[in-house]
């Protein structure tokens, strides 16, 4: 009873707070259409500060009292659970200040990185292109080394200021950031991103534009736009089809015949405006189901099975368990880019306690085989 009044007074107190702050919230707030993948419960507390100021008093204030939080940005890459109530989310969507001064730009942790590109073409500045059309913030981007089509975010960044372990607000330079393939030190969450500082390089403002609509255009060919979804679920190198069909020879050959006549040149040119994978989910569905007695209980995009979609149809926990078989069927090669948010917990609903355990041992046993494989 004493412990249950404690966590009443620090939720009391932490609405007065956020009241004298002048800081934006949202009590008992429905996550579920704030997000990109359209799913998630209902959050205690919903923050959003408008500047940076305001969010390092409040992460301050959070930690000083005990008070678990999770910071989101544009959620391009995280599902939120349905069936739990999240005590504390910030969103970082109203941090959009920027600031050019030559060469040099200062852009605030929630800034889109869709609208950081179209700044970096208006100063005809290169190496931002193969960014166009990633759905997220300039943290959520920072975070994970977000990249496509040979640019990274990493590539031009100077520098990235943000909070540590002990609320000093430090910058560290980009290989203090110890950038690598869709991973960074931010990772380890031992700090938070408040701004970031790049380079702009100047480049030839015709090939920016002619790269840029290259890039848009097959995005638009491989990615989904029809369901909620976040992007590739596996940061697989290559085509995912191929690699976990690869050492089963009479799927393989299906999958080489059907390769032929359906991704050849003739092919790929008349179904250029709406192309698909639709037959190589058939093929994938077929061997699931022949080779290893599994019944996909979710929907596949039409535009490849390694995006993971919402449809409506399927639960959360089913769409969980597709993410990992798939990593699990490519040996576990590759890690998974989407994360599953099963923290901070206001509370869990009755009858969901059991599956929610399985998620959580999913994800440490994840967790535990990329250590292994890291330090291996």
């Amino acid at each position: 009873m004493f412990l249950l009044k404690q966590m009443i007074n620090k939720y009391n107190n932490i609405e007065v707070f956020l009241l004298e702050t002048k800081c934006l919230f949202f009590k008992d707030y429905l996550l579920k259409y704030e997000t990109i993948f359209k799913a998630g419960g209902i959050v205690k507390f919903f923050i959003k500060p408008d500047n940076i100021e305001k969010i390092v008093r409040l992460i301050k204030y959070l930690r000083k009292n005990n008070l678990g939080f999770k910071i989101i940005g544009f959620t391009s890459n995280v599902i939120f659970l349905e069936e739990v109530t999240y005590s504390i989310i910030i969103s970082t969507k109203l941090l959009k200040d920027i600031e050019i001064e030559r060469d040099i730009i200062k852009v605030s942790a929630g800034y889109s990185l869709q609208e950081f590109v179209r700044v970096a073409i208006l100063n005809k500045s290169k190496g931002f292109e193969g960014l166009e059309g990633i759905p997220a913030s300039i943290a959520g981007a920072v975070f994970m080394n977000a990249g496509a089509y040979g640019n990274s975010i990493s590539d031009n960044l100077v520098s990235v200021d943000c909070i540590d372990i002990n609320n000093n607000i430090i910058s560290l330079t980009n290989k203090e950031c110890e950038f690598s393939y869709r991973n960074s030190i931010f990772k380890s969450g031992k700090y938070i991103i408040l701004q970031a500082t790049f380079q702009f390089n100047k480049g030839t403002l015709n090939s920016i534009e002619k790269k840029v609509e290259i890039f848009h255009i097959a995005r638009h060919s491989y990615q989904d736009f029809v369901y909620p979804n976040l992007g590739s679920m596996i940061s697989i190198v290559g085509d995912i089809y191929y690699y976990i069909l690869r050492n089963n020879k009479v799927y393989l050959l299906r999958y080489w015949t059907l390769k032929f006549f359906y991704k050849n040149p003739l092919v790929k040119f008349i179904k250029r405006k709406k192309p698909d994978n639709v037959v190589f989910n058939k093929l994938l569905t077929k061997y699931l189901k022949k080779e290893k007695g599994i019944i996909l209980q979710n929907r596949l995009s039409t535009k490849n099975s390694n995006i993971l979609i919402n449809d409506g149809t399927a639960k959360i926990e089913s769409l969980i368990d597709y993410m990992f078989l798939m990593h699990d069927l490519m040996n576990s090669k590759f890690h998974i880019e989407n994360e599953i948010i099963t923290e901070p917990i206001y509370k869990i609903n009755e009858g969901f306690e059991q599956e929610y355990q399985k998620i959580i041992t999913k994800l440490s046993n994840y967790h535990n085989e990329n250590s292994i494989n890291h330090n291996s």
